[in-house]
Order: C-alpha cells, then sequence, then structure tokens
C-alpha cells in the first residue's frame, strides 16, 4: 500500500522525468518540495529508485487505481507538487505538460478543476516574486 508521499515523490519523478532525463536541479527540487510536504528527507539515491520503480511500471494506471482512494486535497498536493518540479528547468516542454495532464485526468481531476490548481499555484508564485 503507497502512503500519500509515496504518489507524491511517484509524480514529481514522473513530471521530471517527463523530458527524458532528471538533471540535478530537478532532483533537488524533488528533494525540497517532498521535504517541505512531508518533512521527511530524500537522497538523489531515494529519487532514482523511484525513477526506475516508475519506468517498470504503468503509472497512469497507478493513479487510476489510487484514484479511489486518494483524497482530494491529497491529489491536488501531488499536481502541485509535481507542476513545481515541471518548472525547475525554467522550460515547460510539451511532453511534460501532457504528462501532468494525464495524471490529473487518471487521477480523476476535471480539466476545470486541474486549470484552476495550475492558477492558484502560478498566483501563489507569482505573489512570492512579487
Amino acid at each position: 500500500m503507497s502512503t500519500d508521499a509515496d504518489w507524491l515523490l511517484k509524480a514529481m519523478v514522473v513530471i521530471a522525468a517527463a523530458d527524458g532525463r532528471l538533471d540535478t536541479r530537478e532532483v533537488g527540487l524533488i528533494q525540497q518540495v517532498y521535504e517541505k510536504q512531508t518533512g521527511r528527507r530524500l537522497t538523489a539515491v531515494d529519487i532514482a529508485k523511484a525513477a526506475q520503480a516508475n519506468a517498470e511500471g504503468d503509472v497512469l494506471a497507478q493513479f487510476a487505481a489510487a484514484s479511489a482512494v486518494l483524497d482530494d486535497p491529497i491529489k491536488e498536493e501531488i499536481i502541485r507538487s509535481a507542476y513545481l518540479v515541471l518548472l525547475a528547468d525554467n522550460r515547460i516542454s510539451g511532453e511534460e505538460r501532457k504528462k501532468l495532464k494525464d495524471i490529473a485526468m487518471a487521477l480523476k481531476i476535471q480539466e476545470i478543476h486541474f486549470g484552476t490548481i495550475l492558477e492558484n499555484l502560478a498566483l501563489s508564485l507569482q505573489g512570492k516574486k512579487d
């Protein structure tokens, strides 16, 4: 049985690897977001293991199966955390954006709600820059 923290990690790693590789900035951001959300630290090895596990399974099917047991706040946090990682390299590839949307759909998050989650996060990030 996976914990909420496992799902956060899985989503962040999926998004970070969507462009074909995990770079050090993405690994660092995954560590930072994970620790902020869970209070636990991850090593680069932990993240590499998560990436390997993702590569060996059908991640979207796993998210779809989990959608029945995950509550809405954790689903939203999964999307927010993954989106933060997507922003790590200051560019959003089409594949990364598609993968994030695929995760949201697998979690049965309505498209309008998905957009609202991203919009609220963007506004909050903008507020931190001002």
